[in-house]
């Protein structure tokens, strides 16, 4: 269950926070909260490629964490990878390829998006490798996929969707309007929540890559 808002917040938000020793709402308070951060994943999932999800204690995807990852070489010199907080090793056909010999883009910001072949000096251009050797899955790369907390924008976004769910269980709506689109398509939602998910996109959504 990915939770990246607290019921604890959620009580302090919806002023019921003197009442914390009252957990008759617990249940329902911890469902307006997993569902929130559930929906949070669900759109960055479907606006973000390579969007593997944010710090694997908060976080159900299994995807966020430390392990190892398998790329098709691209034949030049720029490789897209999914969201990485850190990258340790990279290998190509089982060969080690020098941490001198690559960087991590964007160069300024995190989560990494992709890793870039360095170009080679004046007096070694044509000599060394320049690029990701083309093949299948040939290309291994570990390192943290995921980010390793909780973005601030992301907390806040889940918390206010958390209070819509809460006002609404309250009074007898417990279901947004939601449909699941493809992968690379928004969500289908209701305005109010899908007006809250859209505020992620200045910071998250990629339609290419190069948008970073």
């Amino acid at each position: 269950m990915s939770q990246y808002v607290t019921v604890e917040q959620l009580k302090e938000q919806i002023g019921i926070r003197g009442l914390a020793a009252d957990t008759v709402d617990d249940v329902a308070l911890q469902s307006a909260t997993i569902r929130a951060s559930a929906l949070v994943d669900a759109h960055l999932d479907a606006v973000r490629p390579g969007y593997v999800g944010f710090a694997a204690s908060s976080n159900a995807r299994s995807s966020v964490g430390s392990n190892t990852r398998d790329y098709d070489g691209t034949g030049t010199d720029t490789l897209f990878i999914d969201d990485a907080s850190s990258v340790a090793t990279v290998s190509v056909d089982t060969v080690s390829v020098s941490s001198n010999s690559w960087r991590l883009w964007p160069y300024n910001s995190s989560p990494k998006r992709a890793i870039i072949y360095a170009a080679p000096t004046t007096s070694t251009q044509g000599l060394t490798v320049d690029h990701w050797t083309i093949g299948t899955a040939n290309v291994g790369v570990t390192g943290y996929w995921g980010v390793n907390f909780v973005p601030g924008d992301v907390e806040q976004v889940a918390l206010e969707i958390a209070i819509i769910l809460w006002r609404r269980a309250q009074s007898g709506e417990f279901e947004p309007q939601i449909t699941i689109r493809p992968r690379g398509e928004p969500l289908v939602i209701d305005p109010e929540i899908a007006g809250l998910l859209s505020t992620l996109n200045y910071g998250w959504a990629q339609p290419g890559v190069w948008g970073a």
